[in-house]
C-alpha cells in the first residue's frame, strides 16, 4: 500500500477525488455566484476574470454551476455503490452459502440482468421511476448489482475450500456466520477494488443520463445536463461543453486510476509484477 501511496498517478487521483469532494462539501462557501443567478448583460460570455469558466445562454456562471454539480456527481457515484454492495453481496454470499437450486435461481436472475447493458437498464429504471436524484441512484445501483453478486460469488467459491472454513464447520459454526465471519472478511479485496471503479462508471452514467434528458432535471446542475444545454452551443461558446466534460473525465480517469493501485496493492499475484 505503501508503494501505491507513492505512485504519481495515485497522489494525482488522491488529489482530483480530495479536490472535487472539498468543493462538494464546502460549495455553499466557494461557489462566487448563485449557479441559478442569470446575468443577462453577460449571456454565452467568454473566459473572464469575473467568470473564468464563462457563462451560459442564460448568464448563470459556470464554475458556480460546476461546483454544484460536483455535489450530484459523488451523491450517486456513492450511493450508486453503495446500493450495489448492499444488494449485490449478499446474494453472491447467499447463493455460494445455500447453494443448489437457490445459487441457481439467484445466478440465472443475474446472468438475465447482464444480458442488457447496464446504460440501458438504467435509463429505463430511470424512465420509468422518475426523473430524481434518488431515482438516478437506483437506477445505477440497481444496474450495478449483478456485476458485484458475481464477483461476491466467485471470490466466496475459492474461500469456501480453503481449510480454515472446513475448520469452521467442524467446529459447529452455522452457514450465516461462516458466511459473514469467514468469508466476506476474505472476500473483500475484489469487492473494494470493483467499489471504486464502479463509481467512476455511476459518474459517466449519471453524466450519460443527464445528458439525454432522463436524469436529475434542470434546474439543478448536474455535469450531464450541462453538456446537454451546451451541445447546441458548441459552435459559439465550446467552454460551456469543455468545462464539464473535463471534469467529468477527470473524475472517472482518478476513480480508474485509484482502482487499479488497489488492485495491485491488495492482489498479492500482481505485487511482483510492476
Amino acid at each position: 500500500m505503501d508503494r501505491a501511496r507513492r505512485h504519481p498517478l495515485v497522489i494525482f487521483a488522491l488529489l482530483v477525488i480530495g479536490l472535487i469532494a472539498m468543493a462538494a462539501i464546502g460549495a455553499d462557501w466557494i461557489m462566487p455566484f448563485d449557479p441559478q443567478e442569470m446575468d443577462f448583460d453577460n449571456l454565452l460570455a467568454g473566459a473572464s476574470p469575473t467568470h473564468p469558466f464563462g457563462t451560459d445562454q442564460m448568464g448563470r456562471d459556470t464554475v458556480s454551476r460546476l461546483i454544484l454539480g460536483s455535489q450530484v456527481a459523488l451523491q450517486v457515484s456513492l450511493g450508486a455503490v453503495t446500493l450495489g454492495l448492499l444488494i449485490g453481496v449478499p446474494l453472491g454470499l447467499i447463493a455460494v452459502t445455500m447453494r443448489g437450486w437457490v445459487d441457481d435461481i439467484i445466478m440465472r436472475v443475474m446472468d438475465a440482468v447482464v444480458v442488457f447493458p447496464s446504460l440501458l437498464v438504467a435509463v429505463a429504471l430511470a424512465a420509468v421511476m422518475g426523473n430524481s436524484l434518488g431515482t438516478v441512484i437506483v437506477a445505477i445501483g440497481l444496474a450495478n448489482v449483478p456485476w458485484l453478486a458475481r464477483i461476491a460469488r466467485s471470490q466466496a467459491l475459492a474461500v469456501r475450500e480453503m481449510d480454515f472454513i472446513a475448520a469452521a464447520t467442524a467446529g459447529g459454526a452455522g452457514p450465516f456466520t461462516i458466511m459473514f465471519r469467514h468469508i466476506l472478511p476474505n472476500s473483500l479485496a475484489p469487492l473494494i477494488v470493483q467499489a471504486t471503479l464502479g463509481m467512476g462508471y455511476a459518474v459517466l452514467t449519471e453524466a450519460a443520463l443527464g445528458f439525454i434528458g432522463v436524469g436529475v432535471q434542470p434546474p439543478t446542475p448536474t455535469w450531464g445536463n450541462m453538456l446537454q444545454t451546451a451541445f447546441p452551443m458548441l459552435d459559439r461558446q465550446p467552454l460551456l461543453s469543455v468545462a464539464p466534460g473535463l471534469a467529468i473525465f477527470l473524475l472517472v480517469l482518478a476513480f480508474n486510476l485509484l482502482g487499479d493501485a488497489l488492485r495491485d496493492a491488495l492482489d498479492p499475484r500482481l505485487r511482483n509484477l510492476r
